[in-house]
């Protein structure tokens, strides 16, 4: 029987995927910034989590650690030579996250404003992750709570590969996306109690 792949794997692959139909499309700017602002105010799929971790550490985690949160994900590596400032992670930047199988996904990033948003896209000319999409893009927005918590909204631009699938994918990542962040925001609030720090 067949596993179907959790929100957090749709979320790395299936979204991420930047590879539009045709090479010679993409990356297609206009395209980029049109999908860029439909997560903002029409996405495909969304949802809103609150994580018991100040906003600071929840930024850093999501950004830079999603082989601890993503199933099946083992490693993740960044590439800084595109970045808008060279050798930090920023906008340009990609991160390359390897699968248990191997298979690999590369992330590029459209949006980076530390500790409140980021977006990307999924390269998949360049990731070995097949997924049945055109492309998606994804941003995360961040707030800080009074309480010392955050809450995180995660909204999906994406274009399925096929008519014929665009309800499976919809489903998919509708059924999933809310389980799948309930689960990260869990191992965010393990982390930061671990750290011993203060709320």
């Amino acid at each position: 029987m067949t596993k179907t792949p959790s929100y957090a794997v749709l979320v790395c692959g299936l979204l991420l995927c930047a590879n539009v139909v045709a090479a010679e499309k993409w990356p297609d700017k206009n395209l980029i910034v049109a999908e860029l602002q439909r997560t903002a105010i029409a996405p495909d799929s969304q949802t809103t989590v609150s994580i018991a971790a100040p906003v600071e550490f929840v930024f850093d985690f999501l950004s830079r650690r999603p082989h601890d949160y993503t199933e099946n994900a083992v490693s993740v590596a960044f590439d800084h030579s595109d970045a808008e400032i060279a050798g930090l992670l920023g906008s340009g930047s990609d991160r390359m996250i390897t699968m248990e199988d191997g298979e690999t996904l590369v992330q590029r990033f459209l949006l980076f404003d530390a500790p409140t948003t980021y977006a990307y896209l999924t390269d998949m000319q360049r990731s070995t992750f097949s997924a049945p999409l055109n492309y998606s893009i994804t941003r995360y927005e961040l707030f800080a709570r009074e309480d010392g918590g955050t809450t995180l909204q995660v909204a999906l631009a994406y274009e399925p590969s096929s008519r014929w699938l665009a309800f499976l994918v919809k489903r998919a990542f509708n059924s999933a996306i809310q389980d799948d962040f309930e689960r990260a925001a869990e191992a965010i609030a393990a982390a930061w109690a671990a750290t011993g720090s203060d709320q």
